[in-house]
């Protein structure tokens, strides 16, 4: 049994830690799960073989981690988190019915499938979008109230964010994220995570 500082267990039955630290890793399904992203799948091993128990956040935990310093190492973390998160929602789906709901509205399985979903089509989003744009800037084609309402909200909740805040600082950050982080976390890191899989 694993304990934190104050006596109490962190991994309370041995078949748990036994499956998470399992070296019978076969196949890419498990090395995406045990080998990049251990920490998701404990969480997921937790609530698989405690369903009557709850997780919960600890805001007094301190975590610290090194940044990554270069591009190639961005791309390496990203791989890595992209992959092992895809993975992870892939066993989430399987875990029992009592995953708890969000809002009274949806059960968390349905958020994990729509959270699956826009992983996968995130590179093809950012790739209609633009085709949107393009459309609408150099042919003259009308853009649909639809979309203009989705981008204002979009854009409009980190402006308010921003306001309440009174990080006016944040704006400038905000339009360096759009124009560079965009194509970047939500292309080709994306992109790059699926194609090394």
């Amino acid at each position: 049994h694993l304990f934190s500082d104050e006596g109490y267990p962190l991994l309370s039955c041995d078949d748990v830690y036994q499956r998470y630290a399992t070296d019978s890793v076969k196949t890419l399904h498990d090395k995406n799960l045990y080998h990049l992203g251990e920490d998701r799948m404990l969480t997921t091993l937790l609530l698989r073989y405690f369903p009557d128990m709850k997780l919960s956040f600890v805001p007094e935990a301190t975590c610290y981690t090194i940044v990554p310093h270069t591009f190639r190492v961005l791309l390496r973390q990203r791989r890595r988190w992209i992959n092992s998160a895809f993975h992870n929602m892939l066993e989430l789906i399987q875990v029992n019915n009592s995953m708890c709901g969000v809002c009274c509205l949806l059960s968390m399985k349905s958020i994990v499938v729509l959270d699956l979903v826009a992983t996968l089509i995130l590179p093809a989003s950012l790739v209609y979008v633009c085709f949107i744009l393009f459309m609408t800037l150099f042919t003259g084609e009308p853009i649909s109230l639809f979309m203009l309402v989705v981008w204002a909200f979009v854009i409009g909740v980190q402006v308010v964010v921003f306001l309440l805040r009174s990080r006016w600082d944040y704006f400038w950050w905000f339009l360096v994220y759009a124009l560079v982080g965009v194509p970047v976390f939500c292309f080709i890191l994306p992109v790059y995570s699926f194609w090394h899989m």
